[in-house]
């Protein structure tokens, strides 16, 4: 009883400071360049295929070259399908599952470190997500922010509470960056070029 809650421990933290390595990483200096590495996710903007089939609510703005999320559900299903991806592509060991959700090289690298380091009971599916106090505090054409407590149950995965940052671009959301608290400076990732 006592080792798998050390290990649910040890979990969790690997991933907090690989979370925190990927924004550290992502932080802007002076003297660098603005532009990050990304990777286009795959995410329907009317219709997001997991493991079931999820009719996403419509949006105030769809077209083939913007987006803006309208909704917490829609929120809610691009983290479903950050999460489900980012945790499928640790649990196979599968680098390319991981480039299908997130959009920054520095977080690739973060998940690709957790191989084979990351325990987790089975492989998780889609319905293991759920979310709490989901809030979106930008939506733009370009950039979205969305506040929210994320609960992984059944495969033993973590809790993660933060803003997650995506970006728009080739018609896909791309996972950026995740940030601890609402005041922090989450919102120039939305400013850098991209």
């Amino acid at each position: 009883m006592f080792d798998r809650d050390v290990s649910r421990r040890l979990v969790a933290g690997l991933i907090i400071v690989g979370l925190a390595v990927g924004i550290w990483a992502l932080w802007p200096r002076e003297n660098s360049d603005p532009s990050p590495t990304s990777v286009p996710i795959a995410i329907e903007t009317t219709t997001t295929t997991l493991q079931t089939t999820t009719t996403v609510p419509p949006s105030t703005s769809t077209t083939e070259d913007t987006h803006i999320v309208a909704t917490v559900e829609e929120a809610e299903e691009i983290l479903r399908a950050l999460w489900f991806g980012w945790f499928e592509g640790i649990y196979n060991e599968d680098e390319d599952r991981i480039r299908e959700v997130v959009g920054s090289s520095n977080q690739i690298d973060a998940a690709v470190d957790q191989f084979g380091e990351l325990e987790m009971s089975r492989a998780p599916v889609s319905t293991d997500f759920s979310f709490t106090a989901t809030e979106v505090l930008k939506a733009s054409a370009t950039c979205t922010g969305i506040w929210s407590e994320m609960s992984a149950s059944g495969f033993g995965g973590p809790a993660v509470e933060g803003v997650h940052v995506f970006r728009w671009s080739d018609g896909k959301w791309l996972f950026i960056s995740l940030w601890e608290h609402r005041e922090d400076l989450w919102e120039e990732d939305c400013a850098v070029e991209f």
